[in-house]
């Protein structure tokens, strides 16, 4: 509770100041009160307890911005505040990983006769306020540090002191050939959520196309996603906003080849506006990232995707919730979702993954099933949560709740015999319907026909809402008949 009201504090005092709204010009009065603030925490507990304290204060932020009636001015102070707490797990952090690696390093003392050394495990470096990585091409591993001695260093022509050496997932690398790589300048990302995880996309992404200059990019992006998100102070808002971008501006590609290495370029797709999922989340992403929001890409399987299991799929979860913008943006989608059709927009974590698993967690049997049977199962597994949430709208459940209401098994196709016994069949020949025991001459209709393939579509273009509509059988001069379905008709009388 102390930590909470002093977080409080710091929050009453700085708004009596002037903020300005740019991203990398945080308030020196919030800079003083955050030092002053992270001090008094150094100094009252232990070293192992700053990261958990720092993240609660992490926490407390989040909870204030929900909560409190934001405007442009208390909204700039709380952006500034979370900025500067994320800086500061990001040190900890790194300085956590560089820590451990040394004192790694450091158990063999031969490692001590080369000049360079690298603490970091995912060679990040900062100099002069940019990030760089470093680019190999001649390395050499030992699996375990213990296992390094003279004569393997030299049997392996080991023993100059230019070699990288660094620890990486259990092995022990010495680089000899290795070229230094820009990553970004640090002031574009200073205060990002997750900086760490960033710093490596960013690395992952520069090693396959050193030729792009993220800095460009980066500020377009910010520029966009501070833009589109402006005067807006409400979490959600702003995520749909984002999502609602995503979906308008980035088409899905299906011309592309796994030995194309663009395809994993957000750069590319953010100057293209077209790739696959991974970089629909991963823009989606660094856009969330821009406006302070905090989320995370989660890839794995999706068991109804056509190219399970040999292709993997990405999708984002912000708190509790997920996301998955390439599933609201399908191949075959003739025209943009608006917000009210989007099916996989802040899902709890049970619905979202009633087809789809975590890293390693897809149960291998599945892997040889055909599309039918996985489609089954999902149906299964969402009917299951029908009652969990009946009185919420999430469009994935509709049509098991139309089900549920007129008894259709939720394994069976949704019919025409179905419609034929939910609303009462008129019955129209040329052009003459009895209604309420009064014959009616139709001058002009507007309807659908109703076929067995087409009628779960239809149902879903009209929100599973049979309401006002009239099911008509109408009866050609021929003999033959189809069954249309209206609600804007015009009598004649």
């Amino acid at each position: 509770m102390k930590f909470f009201k002093t977080l409080l504090t710091i929050f009453f005092i700085s708004i009596t100041f002037s903020a300005h709204w740019s991203y990398n010009d945080i308030d020196n009065v919030t800079r003083q009160l955050y030092t002053k603030f992270y001090s008094q925490i150094k100094a009252k507990y232990k070293s192992d307890d700053w990261f958990a304290y720092i993240n609660l204060l992490d926490k407390s932020l989040d909870s204030i911005s929900s909560w409190w009636k934001i405007n442009s001015k208390n909204a700039k102070i709380i952006f500034d505040l979370q900025k500067l707490n994320n800086e500061k797990i990001f040190d900890l952090e790194l300085e956590k990983k560089e820590k451990n690696n040394k004192i790694l390093l450091q158990t063999n003392p031969l490692l001590s006769d080369f000049k360079t050394f690298y603490y970091n495990p995912d060679a990040l470096i900062l100099e002069d306020w940019v990030w760089y990585t470093y680019n190999f091409t001649k390395k050499y591993y030992f699996e375990n540090i213990s296992g390094v001695d003279k004569n393997s260093l030299y049997y392996n022509w080991l023993y100059s002191q230019n070699i990288l050496v660094y620890y990486e997932n259990w092995n022990i690398n010495f680089v000899k050939e290795f070229k230094k790589e820009k990553i970004i300048s640090d002031n574009l990302i200073y205060g990002f959520p997750d900086k760490y995880e960033l710093l490596k996309t960013l690395r992952n992404n520069k090693l396959l196309w050193v030729n792009h200059d993220d800095d460009y990019n980066f500020l377009e992006l910010e520029k966009i996603s501070l833009n589109i998100t402006k005067w807006i102070y409400n979490e959600n808002e702003k995520i749909k906003i984002i999502y609602d971008y995503i979906l308008k501006n980035i088409s899905y590609s299906i011309n592309f080849s796994l030995d194309d290495y663009e395809i994993f370029s957000w750069i590319d797709t953010f100057k293209n506006k077209n790739w696959v999922c991974e970089w629909y989340v991963e823009i989606f992403n660094l856009m969330l990232w821009f406006n302070n929001i905090k989320s995370k890409i989660i890839i794995w399987d999706v068991i109804d995707a056509v190219d399970f299991p040999q292709i993997w799929h990405a999708w984002v979860k912000i708190h509790d919730s997920y996301y998955d913008p390439t599933f609201d943006d399908p191949v075959w989608a003739e025209k943009t979702k608006i917000y009210s059709q989007y099916d996989y927009f802040k899902l709890p974590e049970d619905l979202f993954y009633t087809n789809r698993y975590d890293k390693w967690t897809t149960p291998e049997e599945l892997k040889t099933t055909n599309m039918e049977y996985r489609k089954n199962l999902i149906k299964l597994n969402i009917s299951k949560l029908v009652k969990k949430y009946e009185n919420i709208n999430y469009n994935l459940l509709k049509i098991y709740k139309f089900k549920d209401k007129y008894k259709i098994p939720y394994l069976k196709k949704i019919t025409t015999n179905h419609i034929i016994s939910i609303l009462w069949v008129h019955d129209m020949v040329n052009f003459e319907i009895n209604l309420n025991w009064e014959t009616k001459f139709v001058k002009n209709i507007n309807y659908a026909t109703i076929t067995d393939d087409m009628i779960e579509n239809f149902l879903y273009q009209n929100n599973y809402d049979l309401s006002w509509y009239l099911l008509i059988k109408w009866i050609k001069n021929d003999g033959s008949f189809e069954y249309i379905i209206t609600k804007e008709i015009l009598y004649a009388n």
